[in-house]
């Protein structure tokens, strides 16, 4: 009896190791899930990118839009830039949504959130309109894009100097 105790007690041992080893790593684990909170110059520096990125986006879907006006581009293009344009401002904005801003920074943080999302909810309007070969919407889509670059060249400037 006693032989069959000994493997017996090296196999709980073996489990109760590995069970011990992979709590560890599921806590390490998530403590690395753990948003991190960056300094202040760091979220700026986050947010002044995306909001570069958004008005990448939102500057090439008002490019497109006049030069479809002025017949130089095709429908099927022009719904391909918008598509491009929309899906990439509005990561641009998810992506600096998933930052946790510092404590001094969560005034500005919602601020410009709220413009992201104005010059992204505007970027679905114009793919809407353009897949809908709504042409009679474009002057005052091109307009709005206007209008939303001026402002998120503003929102630029203000995060590159506080």
């Amino acid at each position: 009896m006693t032989g069959t105790a000994e493997p017996v007690q090296r196999s709980i041992a073996t489990i109760h190791g590995r069970s011990t080893g992979a709590a560890a790593v599921l806590l390490l684990a998530l403590v690395g899930c753990a948003p991190g909170t960056p300094d202040e110059d760091s979220w700026r520096g986050d947010a002044t990118r995306a909001v570069g990125d958004v008005l990448s986006a939102v500057q090439t879907a008002r490019l497109g839009i006049e030069q479809s006006q002025d017949d130089r581009v095709q429908d099927a293009y022009l719904q391909t830039v918008l598509v491009d344009a929309e899906r990439n401002g509005g990561m641009a904005a998810s992506t600096l949504s998933a930052v946790q801003p510092p404590a001094g920074e969560r005034g500005r943080s919602s601020d410009v959130s709220d413009r992201l999302e104005r010059a992204t909810g505007l970027l679905t309007e114009a793919r809407i309109a353009v897949v809908a070969r709504d042409t009679d919407e474009y002057g005052d889509l091109v307009a709005e894009l206007r209008n939303a670059a001026h402002d998120l060249v503003a929102l630029e400037a203000e995060l590159e100097h506080p």
